[in-house]
């Protein structure tokens, strides 16, 4: 009995001390969510987020709530810290506890945009792990500010810097995928310009070429906002990466621009159509475009834009240097002087028809070139005067002072 009476004291003892271990370590570990929720009222991160590590050590395992607030609690600590190479460190702790959340099961995938822009701005970034998170978070739903979808993008063109063989293919195709679709969140959002900006710059450095992109560019259009400024932006912003990459002799092109027309009818479309259609080297179809735009512009700077454009058609493309004089002569403003230039070069093109003699016709050139001068292009009016009447001829024609071109309702004087 003696012995079995010691036998029980020693295991009373043996519970008594583990009872008092655990009541200790129960006491510390809520110790240090006081100390916790001290530093939070007094909004010092640094110090809660210190006690609130100390304390998943001595309370063994954190439950969902405590890794959220811990998390929480670090990343207010990154948000504060004025020194960069503290921060980081910061980052690096807050990166190390979303891992040992996500182990027990603990991480929501709300998180995944934060946390993957938080692995970017660490010491040793995994962009792998990034650019799944990104991807994770875009799937998602999840809320996206700027820099966070600037980072997926930038991430994504980093990954593909670094590649090698089939990898590098599988980057690329993902940064033609991913821009259409990110493109259309940034349209649907309302992010800010230089976002889109950012991303179609590392975008032009990896794509060059019309068969990389067109074949993503119905998938785009499939799914365009609803809300008509925001959708007529996303096709502009469209039209022009296949104006650089030169796929303006497209199907999808033509799409583009036929959309732009159904959204709004506005001078703008409607010049869209006539570049699509001069591209297309219709230019007969695109001159009257223009002349439908001439009539909806505004401003007397479109009006000249246009005008140049018909101007351009009429002499360039058409050959139809009648025309062309008569667009020229009805031009001013700041295009006055390219005007009057290509009519003296209409002129000369012209000399052989205008008038009844060979001597007539030389006169054409006095024509010419008083229009170059009025131009300001004394060079070419040099060239044009070369080619009038020598002495000999004025002098075998009676030696006039002046002649009068019927063609062009002037007289010239003969010098």
């Amino acid at each position: 009995m003696k012995k079995i009476g010691l036998g029980l004291g020693f295991v009373f003892m043996i519970s008594l001390t583990f009872g008092q271990m655990d009541s200790l370590g129960e006491r510390e570990c809520k110790r240090m969510q006081l100390f916790v929720g001290q530093e939070l009222q007094l909004k010092d991160y640094a110090r809660a987020s210190m006690y609130y590590l100390k304390g998943e050590s001595i309370c063994g395992d954190y439950d969902a709530k405590k890794y959220g607030n811990m998390i929480q609690t670090l990343r207010n600590a990154v948000a504060t810290e004025k020194d960069k190479a503290v921060k980081k460190l910061y980052i690096d702790t807050l990166i190390a506890a979303y891992d040992r959340a996500e182990q027990k099961g603990f991480l929501d995938s709300k998180d995944a945009s934060k946390r993957a822009l938080y692995i970017l701005q660490s010491t040793l970034p995994n962009r792998v792990q990034a650019d799944s998170l990104f991807t994770v978070a875009f799937l998602e739903g999840n809320k996206f500010k700027d820099a966070q979808l600037s980072y997926y993008y930038y991430n994504l063109y980093t990954l593909y810097t670094k590649a090698k063989d089939a990898q590098k293919d599988v980057y690329k195709k993902r940064m033609i995928t991913d821009y259409f679709s990110l493109s259309r969140k940034i349209e649907k959002e309302g992010f800010k310009a230089r976002t889109q900006a950012s991303m179609t710059g590392y975008f032009n450095v990896v794509v060059r070429t019309c068969d990389d992109i067109l074949p993503d560019l119905l998938g785009f259009m499939s799914d365009l906002p609803q809300e008509k400024s925001k959708k007529k932006k996303a096709v502009t912003n469209f039209l022009g990466l296949l104006k650089e990459k030169g796929c303006t002799e497209s199907d999808a092109y033509a799409m583009l621009i036929d959309t732009i027309i159904s959204i709004d009818n506005s001078v703008d479309a409607v010049l869209a159509k006539a570049d699509l259609l001069m591209v297309k080297k219709k230019y007969t179809e695109s001159m009257g475009v223009y002349r439908t735009a001439l009539e909806m512009a505004d401003n007397d700077t479109l009006k000249g834009a246009i005008l140049l454009n018909i101007l351009e058609i009429q002499y360039s493309n058409l050959k139809s240097y009648k025309s062309a004089y008569n667009t020229a002569m009805t031009m001013g403003g700041e295009n006055r002087s390219k005007a009057l230039l290509v009519a003296a070069n209409c002129v000369a093109k012209l000399w052989e028809t205008c008038g009844s003699s060979t001597f007539d016709r030389k006169c054409n050139y006095y024509y010419a070139a008083q229009l170059a001068t009025k131009a300001g292009a004394s060079s070419a009016a040099e060239n044009f005067k070369a080619n009038c009447p020598s002495s000999d001829e004025i002098f075998s024609n009676n030696s006039p002072t002046q002649v009068t071109l019927s063609c062009w309702g002037v007289t010239v004087d003969i010098k």
